[in-house]
């Protein structure tokens, strides 16, 4: 569930610590040499083997898998190798896999994100290898590199795993490997998932990149379950599987779970409306800022929902639609194009309505139909339909709501505030009837419509975030410099590890020069067995003046962070091994890690990397463009 919240606040998946995994070393620039190609015909991959009597998601057989292939739960994962979420959860299945050998299997379903650029090609890339036996080693280097997601680094990647290079590229663009995937991805609709990372532990959904615990906890109950079913029934293997699946119990349809389990934002979340459909009173105090994908079943269930709130209260509200179909639909992007085509000819809410009335028409003659129904230009409405203004605008509101930490649908915001999900009308009554009176104060000033939309969210921003003795910590960079990135990290983390690229060349872009100070804080993970002695390596060398000389040994040597491997690059930096020594076997720098760690707490940090640029909160390993988005924003903000 890459969550551009990902963005600035990437404000999702309760930020869990995950447990580490195995890094795969396979470098992350994009200049390596790709294979060597040949100018043989390359073999025939095999075929994957789809038993489509089968549900997609039960094709055990046929779908990567790791763990005891007779394990009596299974986790059936749906992932994008580009959602930030997605690879934190890698570590905590690894570290389920140790802890349940015997109970535990995992099989892995592609579901690239639309929002995503890179994910489609890195699906194609990871079952490529799939085709040569390669899977996990791809899959691990793909989430290893998330910020690298280039055809350079795919063939690099299959060059050091061995692969044949002209029959790995064949298979990246075979009909058979789109295929593949789009049966994953169509399993994931069927079974109503949205959004990324999402599980079927022994057929029940579980959403997100949840704490370990949280699994352990789904695990156990599924096993119990399981060992009762195989005892009634005397099944094992595959039809024990069959009939778990066929028997788990289905989720309550109410309320609509997010499809991912993001906290809520503090403060409001402005969205832009220029150019937006709008409906109801244009004035109204309460605007509902919906993202709706029109082949989604909830997103119709809560179209009727807040119809009928708009004719409750058609004073109070109007709404405000936004475009935001799912990579998984395979219908939605063009009937959101349709739609958008349909609203140049002034006919939005009268085309909306004919879309939400019969999901099942969403093909492209009926899309047509709709617009000959809706007596518009039949000529205009198609080449508006495939134009690229158009595409560009269905884009746009995509890339407008994952910003605003949009993760599925359907997605509300009441004047700024989150209503997600298709909850049942007492619900939206209720946000409506806060928000209004909340709005009240703005109309006794005179404010109306947009004017007063703009003002309560300026209004309502929250307090920039305060991390606790910044000036005691290691920094590089101007002191004074405008914009102040405190990260908090470890070192045997691998998403740290990943990040740190990310931020040196964010640190040394000419545009910013003089303009970062970055600010190291220690946060080492309960579950990484090495991470609290490297944290007070790290705090004895900046007592020396060697901080970000050890720190850079460190995460280029990070399976190896034991004593005498940190005497070693002590040694190397400069420093005094013994005197390292003695001061890690006298705890002295034990309360500093400690007052960093509360420091990250007291911010709502609770996993790495985290970063609170100018008090604002940034999670994760990001790419460098969602850093410079945060950035820029700060210094416009520095600015004014």
């Amino acid at each position: 569930m890459i969550s551009k919240r990902a963005l600035i606040v990437v404000a999702s998946v309760a930020l869990v610590g995950l447990a580490g995994c195995k890094k795969v070393d396979v470098g992350n620039k994009a200049d390596q040499a790709p294979a060597a190609q040949t100018e043989t015909a390359a073999p025939a991959a095999p075929a994957i083997p789809v038993n489509d009597s089968l549900p997609f998601d039960q094709n055990i057989g046929a779908l990567p898998l790791k763990g005891n292939p007779a394990a009596m739960v299974t986790i059936v994962e749906f992932s994008d190798y580009q959602c930030p979420f997605c690879s934190r959860a890698e570590p905590t299945i690894t570290q389920l896999l140790r802890e349940y050998p015997n109970d535990l299997r995992v099989a892995f379903v592609n579901m690239p994100l639309p929002f995503h650029d890179k994910a489609m090609p890195a699906a194609k890339a990871a079952i490529a290898a799939y085709k040569q036996g390669k899977f996990w080693e791809m899959h691990e280097a793909l989430f290893a590199n998330q910020q690298n997601l280039t055809e350079d680094f795919f063939k690099a990647t299959a060059a050091k795993l061995g692969l044949d290079a002209a029959r790995f590229e064949a298979d990246m663009n075979s009909p058979e490997t789109a295929a593949f995937i789009k049966k994953g991805m169509d399993a994931a609709s069927a079974k109503g998932i949205q959004g990324t990372p999402s599980f079927l532990i022994n057929g029940e959904l579980f959403v997100g990149a949840q704490p370990v615990d949280a699994f352990k906890q789904k695990i156990d109950a599924s096993l119990a379950r399981a060992k009762q079913v195989a005892a009634e029934k005397g099944l094992s293997g595959e039809p024990l599987f069959q009939e778990l699946v066929n028997s788990a119990p289905k989720p309550a349809p109410e309320p609509e779970p997010e499809p991912e389990p993001d906290p809520e934002p503090t403060g409001r979340v402005h969205v832009d409306l220029t150019g937006a459909p709008i409906l109801g009173n244009p004035e109204a105090p309460v605007t509902l800022v919906e993202f709706t994908d029109f082949q989604c079943p909830f997103c119709a269930r809560a179209n009727g929902t807040i119809h009928e709130l708009l004719k409750a209260n058609p004073d109070k509200l109007r709404i405000v639609f936004r475009h935001y179909p799912l990579g998984f639909h395979d219908k939605a992007k063009l009937a959101h194009q349709a739609a958008e085509a349909a609203n140049i000819q002034g006919k939005f809410w009268e085309y909306y309505d004919k879309l939400f009335a019969d999901q099942n028409k969403l093909d492209r003659d009926s899309l047509i139909q709709h617009a000959r129904d809706l007596n518009l230009d039949e000529a205009k409405f198609i080449a508006d339909m495939d134009s690229e203004a158009v595409i560009k605008k269905v884009e746009a509101d995509v890339e407008a709501g994952s910003d605003a930490g949009v993760r599925g649908t359907p997605h509300f915001f009441f004047n700024g505030t989150l209503l997600s999900g298709a909850q049942p009308l007492p619900a939206f009554q209720a946000a409506l009837d806060k928000e209004y009176n909340a709005a009240k104060a703005y109309e006794e000033k005179g404010l109306k419509g947009d004017a007063l939309y703009e003002q309560i969210i300026k209004d309502n921003q929250p307090a920039p975030l305060v991390v606790d003795n910044i000036d005691a910590s290691p920094f590089k960079g101007p002191a004074d410099a405008p914009v102040t990135i405190v990260a908090f990290s470890e070192f045997q983390c691998p998403f740290c590890a990943r990040v740190e690229p990310t931020l040196k060349q964010l640190f040394d872009d000419p545009a910013y020069a003089g303009k970062i100070k970055l600010v190291f804080k220690q946060m080492p993970l309960p579950f990484h067995n090495n991470a609290q002695k490297a944290s007070e390596a790290a705090l004895f060398a900046h007592a020396n003046g060697k901080f970000w000389e050890l720190h850079d040994k460190m995460f280029e040597n990070q399976q190896n962070l034991d004593i005498e491997s940190l005497k070693k690059y002590a040694t190397e930096v400069g420093l005094d091994a013994a005197a390292l020594e003695a001061a890690l076997s006298s705890n002295q720098y034990e309360a500093a890690v400690k007052a960093d760690v509360a420091a990250a707490q007291k911010v709502g940090v609770s996993g790495t990397p985290s970063f609170v640029i100018n008090g604002q909160l940034v999670v994760g390993a990001l790419p460098i463009e969602a850093f410079k988005k945060a950035v820029d924003k700060a210094l416009a903000n520095a600015a004014k």
